[in-house]
């Protein structure tokens, strides 16, 4: 590596956490970054691409020099999807110590209380300002598609697919991360919420069917009905094997609430 080589694209999104399409679970390429005019590294198993000098930026905050979060997303947007675009944005920009996976070097761990914000990889206003200067470089065009849908909060991969596909089939928009109260008293969190309908949906990943927060959840669901909360919980086959289903119901869920 010289000075001016950073780990980019897919290989800096390993190092900072972020979640991938499962199509890059077996490559095992290297990429590496440059300012146009250097000399890009070359050989087996490593790709190089160079980006013009005022964009280029390296951090370090590993021992390895590698693109900061915000260049790093753009870059990916080479070979990501506009969805999946959202997905990486929502977790560079989520404040959620319940999102896995995220590596964040300057944060010394979650505080006592589990709703407590935690620093953001990147804002939503840090990734329009790499935007902004990206000009015509491959991606722009996605990338201006998928910054107007990062949301701040979300808690998983899945919690942002959920959204983009109820928003796809033409719902409105739920909230991301509600905080639910009765009164002064905190009921708990949802995934997506509509709080005029009090609907809540919720993404249930393997981490929901680990005994302990099973019955935490059924516990908080409890609550959020006694409230007089509609809560529809759904698993991936929803998303992908029942979403026909799952339409019918959310759209029953919200004209009987109206």
């Amino acid at each position: 590596m010289r000075a001016w080589h950073a780990f980019s694209d897919v290989t800096a999104a390993l190092f900072w956490g972020l979640p991938l399409p499962r199509r890059f679970d077996q490559d095992a390429t290297v990429h590496i970054v440059v300012p146009t005019g250097r000399n890009k590294p070359t050989g087996a198993g490593i790709r190089g691409r160079s980006i013009h000098p005022d964009i280029w930026q390296m951090t370090a905050p590993f021992g390895e020099p590698l693109t900061p979060p915000e260049l790093t997303w753009a870059l990916l947007a080479r070979v990501l999807s506009i969805r999946e675009l959202v997905v990486v944005g929502d977790a560079l920009a989520t404040t959620s110590g319940s999102y896995r996976g995220i590596i964040r070097p300057d944060f010394a761990g979650p505080s006592q209380d589990v709703f407590a914000p935690v620093p953001e990889l990147a804002s939503a206003a840090s990734l329009a300002g790499v935007l902004a200067s990206w000009g015509r470089n491959v991606g722009a065009t996605r990338m201006r598609a998928a910054l107007p849908q990062v949301r701040q909060g979300v808690e998983s991969p899945m919690e942002t697919l959920t959204r983009l596909i109820i928003v796809a089939a033409g719902f409105p928009e739920p909230v991301v991360g509600y905080r639910v109260h009765a009164g002064q008293v905190f009921i708990g969190r949802v995934d997506l919420a509509y709080p005029e309908l009090k609907i809540a949906v919720e993404y249930d990943g393997e981490y929901h069917w680990d005994p302990e927060q099973a019955k935490k959840d059924v516990a908080r669901i409890n609550r959020l009905q006694e409230a007089g909360w509609l809560v529809i919980r759904i698993t991936s086959d929803d998303l992908f094997k029942r979403r026909a289903a799952f339409f019918a119901q959310l759209r029953a869920a919200r004209k009987r609430a109206k």
